[in-house]
């Protein structure tokens, strides 16, 4: 599984009071489209963090469930990895680290919105799914940069994650 890591302040492994993981799915159906889901003004690969004692294709499925309605069957392996070290994060003392999975998911299934559990915070974004052509996507997620200065941010990984893609 490929790899990219961002520790712009060279933090040691022992040096991290919290950690974060997350799982996000490409999900890529036969004619080539990827469903996306926007929340707040900002574009985004289905998914979520990881509870406690969760595996992450437990996550996985749990995530695509409640943020899709998809039910997700099988064994499924991540591609990629992101990963930051954040040095007082939030200057709020504590270090942290993030680790985003990036699962590509071929299927057909129609998001439904009748079995979508989102959260509170989902529903004050208004969550919303949309099916792009996959040579449309890079060019959608420029667009929307400008919503929201985090949009650069996640932009950036999900072009990376799209760029390493099998």
């Amino acid at each position: 599984m490929k790899t990219k890591i961002y520790n712009y302040n060279k933090l040691a492994e022992e040096e991290i009071t919290e950690k974060i993981v997350r799982v996000k799915a490409i999900l890529v159906n036969s004619q080539n489209e990827i469903l996306l889901g926007t929340s707040f003004g900002t574009p985004q690969f289905p998914g979520g963090h990881v509870k406690e004692n969760e595996d992450l294709v437990k996550a996985l499925k749990r995530e695509i469930k409640e943020e899709t309605g998809i039910t997700l069957r099988g064994q499924y392996e991540p591609f990629y990895v992101i990963k930051y070290f954040l040095k007082d994060y939030q200057k709020r003392g504590n270090n942290r680290s993030v680790e985003i999975y990036y699962f590509k998911i071929n299927t057909d299934s129609k998001y439904d919105v009748a079995k979508m559990n989102l959260d509170e915070y989902e529903q004050n974004g208004n969550f919303k799914l949309i099916y792009l052509p996959l040579d449309y996507v890079r060019k959608y997620l420029k667009i929307n940069e400008k919503n929201n200065k985090i949009n650069k941010i996640i932009n950036r990984e999900m072009n990376l994650a799209l760029k390493n893609m099998p």
